[in-house]
This record gives C-alpha cells, sequence and structure tokens, in this order.
C-alpha cells in the first residue's frame, strides 16, 4: 500500500520563469499548426480539465506517471523526469517504451522551466500533495492532476484516472494480466505448500518499521500470503501503512516472521542485514528469517505504485518464495 508523502518541495520561483517564458512563446507564429486534437474534459480534485484525447508528447511529471503514461499507450515526449538521485528509469520500466527517452532530473526540485522547453502537450501529474503545483503546470500543457500518495491502493487510482482519460481499456489489459500472472504465482505456492508468514521492514533512525508502507503488502495479499500481525498498526485486523515501529530491544517481536522483504537501491545495495547497529544485535541475528538467509531486497522505487512497480515486486516474490 502506497504512503502518504509528506514532503515538502519548492518550485524555486518557477512559476516567474514559466510565465516570462509562455510570453515570449506568444510571440511565436502559429499559422499552420496541426489543429488541436479533441478533447475530453474530466473532473478533478482540482476542478474541470480539457485535455487531448490523443496527445504525442505527453510528459509524466514523476517516474510513476511515466509508467502509466505508458501502460495506457500514450505517446511520449522525448525527455522524461527522473528521481534527482537516479541516473536513467528504473530497470524493471518497460525499457522499449523508454528506447530513445532521455530522462531530467526533476525531484524532489521541480523543473517547470526545462519542462516548459520540451513543450509536452499532456502531462499527468501525480503529486496532487503539491496542492499549489496543478496551476503551476496548466499554462504549460493541459495537465490532469490527481494524489497519488494519499496512502490509498495505486489501483483505485489508476483505474479512475484510466476512465477519466478514455483508456480503460488499456488499463484493464494490464490489470488482466497482472491477475493472471498472480493467480499463477499463487497455484505454484500453493502445489509446494508454501505459506509462509512475511513482513516489510526497513530500518531508520534507530527503529525497525514494520508495516505497509510500500504496495508490497497488496502483492502479500494478492498471493494469500499471511502478513505478520504487526504490520497493524491500529489494531483493525487489517496491515496498514503506519503498522509498528520496533526498538532495538523489541526485535524478538519478528520471531514469527517467515521471510522479510525490504527496500533496496536500484544496485540491490543497502539491503537491511547490512546495518551495522543490526548486526551487532543478537536478538536481530537470532531472528529465524536472518539466520536462514530469508531477508530480500526489492527495488524501493517500487514502493510508489505503477503498474511495472506491481509486477516486479510480485516477481521479486515468486523468487523468493520458489527460487
Amino acid at each position: 500500500m502506497t504512503s502518504s508523502v509528506s514532503l515538502r518541495r519548492s518550485a524555486l520561483g518557477a512559476c516567474a520563469v514559466v510565465g516570462a517564458l509562455l510570453l515570449a512563446s506568444c510571440s511565436s507564429p502559429t499559422a499552420g499548426a496541426a489543429p488541436k486534437p479533441d478533447s475530453i474534459i474530466a473532473e478533478t480534485d482540482f476542478g474541470e480539465v480539457a485535455v487531448p484525447a490523443e496527445p504525442r508528447e505527453a510528459l509524466g511529471f514523476y517516474t510513476t506517471d511515466v509508467d502509466i503514461l505508458i501502460t495506457l499507450g500514450y505517446e511520449l515526449a522525448d525527455e522524461q523526469p527522473i528521481r534527482d538521485d537516479w541516473d536513467a528509469f528504473p530497470s524493471f520500466f518497460p525499457q522499449e517504451e523508454l528506447a530513445g527517452v532521455r530522462g531530467f532530473h526533476n525531484y524532489p526540485e521541480f523543473n517547470l522551466e526545462h519542462i516548459l522547453e520540451i513543450e509536452p502537450d499532456f502531462i499527468l501529474n501525480g503529486l496532487g500533495y503539491e496542492t499549489d503545483l496543478h496551476d503551476q503546470l496548466t499554462p504549460i500543457a493541459p495537465t490532469y492532476t490527481y494524489n497519488a500518495f494519499d496512502g490509498g491502493d495505486w489501483r483505485e487510482k489508476f483505474r479512475t484516472l484510466a476512465r477519466d482519460l478514455g483508456r480503460e481499456a488499456q488499463a484493464e489489459e494490464w490489470f488482466d494480466a497482472y491477475a493472471a500472472r498472480a493467480a499463477e504465482v499463487q497455484e505454484q505456492l500453493d502445489a509446494q505448500d508454501i505459506h509462509p508468514v512475511v513482513a516489510d521492514i526497513s530500518f531508520w533512525e534507530g527503529e525497525v518499521s514494520v508495516g505497509c508502507y510500500s504496495i508490497s503488502c497488496l502483492v502479500f495479499a494478492d498471493l494469500g500470503l499471511e502478513i505478520t500481525p504487526l504490520a497493524d498498526g491500529d489494531g483493525d485486523g487489517e496491515p496498514d501503512n503506519e503498522g509498528r515501529k520496533l526498538s532495538m530491544e523489541q526485535l524478538g517481536q519478528l520471531a514469527d516472521v517467515d521471510v522479510i522483504f525490504t527496500g533496496v537501491s536500484e544496485d540491490g545495495s543497502g539491503l537491511i542485514t547490512e546495518e551495522p547497529a543490526l548486526r551487532k544485535n543478537a536478538l536481530w541475528t537470532d531472528l529465524p528469517a536472518v539466520q536462514d538467509g530469508r531477508v530480500f531486497g526489492y527495488n524501493y522505487e517500487m514502493s510508489y505504485g505503477s503498474p511495472s512497480g506491481q509486477d516486479g515486486l510480485l516477481e521479486t516474490v515468486r523468487k523468493a518464495l520458489l527460487g
């Protein structure tokens, strides 16, 4: 399950830059320009928006938006954003569709001036929690803004935006393919009687967090796996984003977890078992999952929820449990 991303970001005066550049662009001749494609009117949290039905230079504002555009069959602009701490698009993204597409850094600092230079004809923006961002993007291109990071199931938002944008068939094609693959993996697990207790955990500032910050719990549920009760932070019987934070003296509570999953960097570095503080903690090193080498990393960019991320995490879990 994705989590609320409470990040404070600034466009660093980009509104003024965008406004100035837009004024300059208004003087460009438009005679002979191709007619605009038919528009789709969508009701969003930011009001009614009109977006082109068949854009030719679509841009995703965050990397998950790029993945969604690809899944829905949009033609991409020649440049698409990546995080400032990345050098390329995530390896689990559709590489064929990204062939020839260049990445530029756009997060956590927004590069609206460069987006204007790219001249997209449609922007998909999942950072709706940045409430002032929508009005900064609409002068650049028609923009569909939604909040992909409010803690809900990303798939519900994906279905909604696909419906709003007239791309339901493309979305359902992905849903059907994913469901078939998940059913196949679950059948293999059942055939081998593999039914572990699983947990998604992370280590931060001297504490181990157990919960469903990532979409991992969605995949666990799709495979019928038992998620540790520690992931139920509010005690309502359902795993949630908050989960439980364990001090170094409480790590023995993880003894009933058979398999641990945790986010790592693109190159696989940063596995939680490499944390010096945990390696010196006997309660951690004595855990059966740690002793048996049943701690598996997944690319942390999968955490944020998109079709390829869900597919990628499903494959990660399959490999971990079935080999």
